[in-house]
């Protein structure tokens, strides 16, 4: 008969390990739950692609199981309490082993008033499972440790499980506080009343929106979020922040999460003129199709007034399309491809050397001449479309090209950094030969438009050897491998080196490289980008290397997780 006493301290040492371990794994998962802006149904695609199952407290909790049954069968009340404490303590030296989450990774967990809420509920309602079940298990009396451990396998399995349930049992109350401080901006809209400027497209929002936001500011004071803020409630956190009466200009960036979000954010900020910068290959994930893509962009177009400014990018046939369903008072398109049609507003000449760009633009019958400290046709494009908008509304050109010689768009966006070799890699520990390398930093993002430009401004650039390290494109749907396969082949042409950094898309890229007859010397793949940037400064660079950074894919897709 087994003793009481021995099966509760073997249930309490059970009981906290689980607990214990549950608090520190779920933290982890919460990091990457975040990083999926809590969408449920992505996190949980995440969760099942990247296989981020656990393996090691799966060995503590079936060690557990296997050494309690055998105590079991052998009416072994030494055995099994010994087997309970042995394993248990096993099950928390993993926990306390955990990376904390607010300090490792790309993109570290927040704990913000969200993210405490769903964290707190998920344990409360793993907490209450586990000891509701623990309390069940104790009615096996002698086989209830083993069943215990059974119990402590399963959840062990379940944790993300918790925190989508607590996700989607908060969603209602998440609502409520939303709309309570979507309210609150779009009264302090309606008492300031800035002249409201949406952004939108498929890339090139950000730098369109930094690129107008400093011209604009150059005439009058000028409210835009900062960096990549462009969700609904971030628009929405920011202008009840950061809004004054003073503004009298808002640029604001809208990015579409699904149909229906770009109305969202413009029955928050209700647009008097609008820039739609694309409508290309990015978010096909999301959308499904180029359609729905162009559908979703639309919003902003519709939702401007009839008689407000509507300036599209004419490069792009949905582009083209968009103002021809949606004409406004003033509907103007700017590009660089007159072949295509129509342009109100054209760039051309283009000449890039280390400081920035020349160009010219034609624009209302005029010729002007213009600099930025900007390079590759999709920034100078976006520098276009914000000259077009800003001209628009009734700036000078001269005064727009004035202030256009000095803007400097959101970093990591084809960026260029004259650095020392040994500033590539914090890791190098001075290992680093002298001299200095040209950076050109593309890392924030990448689509194929974009990254076929990148790499014409790299082979375009003076100097030693070019470099190109790159883990590819993302969120292209059905098109991801073919797209990938592509640049990589025109990287071929290109590159003295390519470094192919983590899985996401090695395949394609490799495959690329070969049949761009890049020898196999001439690339490496790499597991992350830290030690990509680690190789390039201890092993490969030398003074005037040029290095293209494109794109810098998040914890979601580079790393393997390990859990």
């Amino acid at each position: 008969m087994f003793d009481f006493w021995t099966r509760a301290v073997s249930a309490l040492f059970i009981v906290a390990a689980g607990i214990y371990f549950y608090k520190k794994r779920n933290r982890r998962y919460l990091q990457f739950f975040q990083q999926e802006e809590y969408e449920s149904k992505r996190f949980v695609a995440w969760y099942f692609a990247k296989r981020a199952y656990d393996t090691r407290a799966t060995k503590a909790a079936l060690g557990g199981l296997i050494a309690s049954g055998i105590a079991c069968y052998f009416n072994s009340e030494i055995g099994m309490c010994a087997a309970s404490v042995v394993f248990s303590l096993w099950l928390i030296a993993i926990a306390k082993a955990e990376e904390n989450p607010e300090t490792t990774g790309k993109i570290k967990l927040k704990m913000t008033p969200r993210a405490t809420r769903i964290y707190k509920l998920a344990f409360g309602i793993f907490a209450f499972v586990f000891l509701l079940c623990a309390s069940l298990c104790a009615l096996l009396e002698q086989n209830a440790i083993p069943a215990l451990w059974l119990l402590q396998l399963v959840l062990i399995h379940k944790n993300p499980g918790f925190l989508v349930i607590a996700n989607q049992l908060l969603k209602p109350y998440e609502s409520s506080v939303q709309k309570g401080f979507a309210d609150q901006a779009k009264g302090l809209i309606r008492k300031y009343d800035p002249i409201v400027i949406g952004i939108t497209g498929s890339y090139g929002k950000t730098s369109s929106k930094y690129i107008l936001k400093d011209v604009l500011d150059a005439v009058r004071p000028t409210f835009s979020t900062p960096g990549s803020i462009n969700s609904y409630m971030g628009v929405t956190r920011e202008i009840r922040e950061r809004l004054k009466p003073e503004h009298q200009y808002a640029v604001i960036e809208m990015g579409a999460y699904y149909r229906g979000s770009i109305k969202k954010m413009c029955s928050l900020t209700p647009p008097k003129a609008g820039i739609i910068t694309a409508v290309g290959l990015m978010h096909l994930e999301r959308f499904g199709g180029p359609e729905q893509v162009f559908l979703a962009k639309s919003e902003l177009a519709q939702a401007i007034p009839q008689d407000g400014i509507l300036v599209v990018n004419g490069d792009y046939d949905y582009c083209r399309r968009m103002a021809a369903e949606n004409p406004k008072q003033t509907t103007l398109v700017y590009g660089l491809e007159p072949e295509k049609g129509h342009l109100d507003a054209y760039l051309y000449d283009i000449k890039a050397d280390e400081k920035g760009s020349t160009f010219k633009i034609r624009w209302q019958d005029n010729e002007y001449e213009g600099f930025a400290q900007l390079y590759g046709k999709p920034m100078l494009s976006n520098v276009l479309g914000s000259f077009t908008l800003a001209c628009a509304l009734g700036i000078s050109p001269s005064l727009v090209l004035a202030a256009i010689r000095n803007v400097r768009t959101a970093s990591n966006r084809l960026e260029p950094v004259r650095a020392s070799i040994s500033s590539l890699s914090a890791e190098a520990n001075g290992q680093c030969p002298p001299g200095t390398i040209l950076r050109l930093n593309d890392a924030y993002n990448s689509n194929p438009t974009g990254f076929a430009s990148a790499l014409e401004v790299l082979g375009d650039m003076p100097g030693g050897r070019k470099v190109l390290v790159t883990p590819g494109m993302i969120e292209l749907g059905d098109r991801q491998e073919a797209e990938n396969k592509e640049a990589a082949l025109k990287a071929a042409k290109v590159c003295d080196l390519v470094l192919v950094v983590g899985e996401t898309n090695r395949q394609a890229l490799v495959a690329g490289l070969q049949e761009g007859n890049l020898s196999a010397e001439r690339y490496k793949e790499i597991p992350s980008m830290k030690e990509a940037l680690a190789y390039l400064a201890t092993s490969y660079c030398q003074d005037g290397d040029i290095v293209l950074i494109e794109n810098d894919l998040p914890d979601l897709y580079e790393t393997v997780i390990s859990f």
